[in-house]
Formats: C-alpha cells, sequence, structure tokens
C-alpha cells in the first residue's frame, strides 16, 4: 500500500499528479491511433488508492523532497497538507478540470459518500493517506524550501550511521 516516487530538479505538477499524455492504441483494424489520456502519476495514484479502501493505510514516500521546486511540484495539492483532528485535509480544493473529469470516472463505480469527492468537484486527503519524505539536509539543497511549507510537516531527524546494515 506504498507508491514511491523521488524528487528532481526537473519534477513539477504534471510528473507528481499527472496530465494529458499522447498514447499509442491499436484500433480494431489492427492500425494505431494516437489518443491523449490522463495519465495519473503518484500523488493521484496514491489518492485514488486510498479513497477507494479507506480502511488500510496508503503511503505516498517522496524521496529527497528538497532536490525539486516543491512549490512549483505541489502546486495547490499544497492546500491539502493541512490535517484536521480527524486526520482529513482540513481545507478543499478544486482540482484543475483533467483531474476533475479524470476522478469522477475513476471514483464512478467506489462508495464515497462525500458527493464533492465522488464527482472530483473536490479534493480533501483522507485521514489513511500518509505522505512520507525524506531529505538529505546535508546536500545543498537546490531549492529551500519554505516556511509555510515546512510547517505542514512533522519533522524527524536521522542521523546517518555508518555500517548500519539494510534492517536497521
Amino acid at each position: 500500500n506504498s507508491i514511491r516516487t523521488t524528487f528532481h530538479p526537473d519534477s513539477d505538477y504534471a510528473s507528481f499528479v499527472g496530465c494529458y499524455k499522447p498514447i499509442a492504441n491499436k484500433s480494431e483494424e489492427g492500425k494505431s491511433e494516437i489518443t491523449y489520456d490522463f495519465v495519473p502519476q503518484a500523488f493521484t495514484t496514491a489518492y485514488i488508492e486510498a479513497w477507494k479502501d479507506t480502511s488500510k493505510p496508503y503511503y505516498l514516500v517522496i524521496e529527497e523532497i528538497n532536490r525539486g521546486n516543491c512549490a512549483q511540484i505541489f502546486g495547490d495539492i499544497f492546500q491539502l497538507l493541512d490535517r484536521g483532528e480527524d486526520g482529513m485535509s482540513s481545507y478543499e480544493i478544486k482540482p484543475d478540470t483533467d483531474l476533475e473529469q479524470y476522478l469522477a470516472k475513476t471514483f464512478d463505480n467506489v462508495n464515497i459518500e462525500d458527493e464533492g469527492i465522488k464527482s472530483g468537484r473536490i479534493m480533501r486527503l483522507p485521514a489513511n493517506l500518509y505522505i512520507l519524505a525524506t531529505m538529505n539536509t546535508s546536500d545543498q539543497s537546490l531549492f529551500p524550501i519554505d516556511s509555510a511549507f515546512k510547517r505542514r510537516w512533522d519533522w524527524k531527524y536521522r542521523p546517518i550511521v555508518k555500517g548500519r546494515d539494510k534492517d536497521g
């Protein structure tokens, strides 16, 4: 129940959330056709899976979060990181039309009580979706993380321990 992604200097909203991309398909006559379909990326995939089964925890793991421009990569999803006592996002956002349509189609046969979320008109992180991120603070960060973004995370320092085995 986890999805991993790694941020780098070229990461952007489309590579984290998703966008329309050309897809090669075979027609019934065997001819190649190009269609444009919304292709979800790590965030959207984790978001959908968490809403499909709210009884299980889902994890979105972002490696090297400080190697990408977080404001550019997260975009309006940044607002969803504030969580209430119930673990749900404190605020909702209205996704762009492409993402809204994709969510509506994907959630069509999913049992979600909140009609705004089911229809894709609004987004709110479910309580069972956990976002974990790593960063190496000794590296010179290409993109400093601003305080508004930092305050939305719980921070835990883990020192580098030489000789630690993979289970340690």
